[in-house]
């Protein structure tokens, strides 16, 4: 097979990420991980299983069925989210 790794990707994706696939999801991974530079630990978890959810009801799409999973998932997109929140808040101060 002589195809790209990334067109292997693609192809398997429909050229879609998980947030082409499921709408506002960026949004509310923005949200989650401002609550978590925030310290808002509470507010970012009720948050964070709104977003599983929504990663959840497009199962069929996403590939993701169940809200453990989906929940892993937003973890990680939340995290990065908060690591780019704190290296831009730290440029800018």
């Amino acid at each position: 097979m002589t195809e790209e790794p990334r067109e292997r990707e693609a192809l398997w994706a429909d050229g879609e990420t998980l947030y082409d696939i499921v709408p506002g999801l960026v949004n509310v991974i923005e949200i989650v991980g401002r609550d978590l530079v925030l310290g808002e630990y509470r507010m970012a978890r009720a948050t964070a299983e709104m977003a599983a959810a929504l990663i959840v009801e497009q199962a069929g799409a996403t590939g993701i069925g169940d809200e453990g999973t989906a929940l892993l998932v937003v973890r990680a997109l939340a995290e990065s989210a908060a690591a780019t929140e704190r290296a831009t808040d730290a440029r800018a101060g």
